[in-house]
């Protein structure tokens, strides 16, 4: 899948609502040539895991990585770096 832009965000224990309206803000820009990387540093923590299963079936752009354990943002964004396959990274 070759694409312009690969969209970062780690998640670990944002409001359910603030969670929701970043990643639907991110599905409704205009420019549509993106994967959307999102990383769960907080594996404990299930609502996490539901919500961006729930998105992921809802937009293939959306590619989900689950933490073992909690890494931390830096590192977070770190792992999502290494599977982006974009030419730019947001």
């Amino acid at each position: 899948m070759s694409v312009k832009v690969s969209v970062l965000m780690s998640v670990y224990s944002e409001p359910e609502n603030w969670l929701s309206l970043s990643i639907e803000s991110i599905l409704n820009q205009s420019f549509v040539d993106f994967e959307f990387i999102i990383i769960n540093d907080n594996p404990k923590r299930k609502l996490n895991s539901l919500i961006l299963a729930e998105f992921k079936l809802k937009d293939k752009r959306i590619i989900v990585i689950n933490n073992e354990k909690n890494l931390g943002l830096t590192k977070s964004l770190n792992v999502g770096l290494k599977i982006a396959k974009g030419e730019y990274i947001a």
